[in-house]
This record gives C-alpha cells, structure tokens and sequence, in this order.
C-alpha cells in the first residue's frame, strides 16, 4: 500500500448541528473494526481548541491515542470532518 494514503485522512460528514453522539457513532463507522473494539468513549477528549473549532482525541480504554478527529468545514448541507490516524 502507497505510504501518501496510508497517511492520508479519512473524512465523513454529519447534519448540521450535530450532537456528539452523532459525531461519535461517524467516527466509529470510519475506523477499522479493531480500532472500533479499542475505542472508549470516556477516555476519548473533546475539545473547542478555538472559536468555531472543534476536535475530539480518540482514545483506547488504556488511554493511548487511535486517532483525532477535526471539524474541517461548516457548510450549510452538513460539516465535513478529518480524522487522522496515530502511527
């Protein structure tokens, strides 16, 4: 597999004004069904780093991280996310 996709974002996309539960369950449909397993909602960080920003720190139930996913864009139809994966 190319190294440039490996690394490269995985995006997806909610309603606008989406909870965090809405934004949670995207999240898990995007990683893979292990990362999915290792996910723990609790552990996991949402943060506001800045006005109209939003990101959420995916963790496993030992803390470490999986991913973080970041609010990309607000657009009227919906708000586009990124994720990116830990190495």
């Amino acid at each position: 597999m190319d190294n440039k996709n490996e690394n490269s974002p995985s995006k997806f996309s909610v309603p606008p004004f989406a909870t965090d539960d809405e934004i949670w369950i995207k999240i898990l449909e995007v990683l893979t069904p292990f990362e999915e397993r290792e996910a723990d909602r609790s552990k996991s960080e949402f943060n506001d780093p800045y006005m109209g920003g939003k990101e959420i720190v995916v963790k496993r139930f030992d803390g470490s991280n999986i991913a973080v996913a970041l609010l990309s864009e607000v657009k009227a139809e919906g708000d586009e996310w990124a994720i990116y994966r830990e190495s």
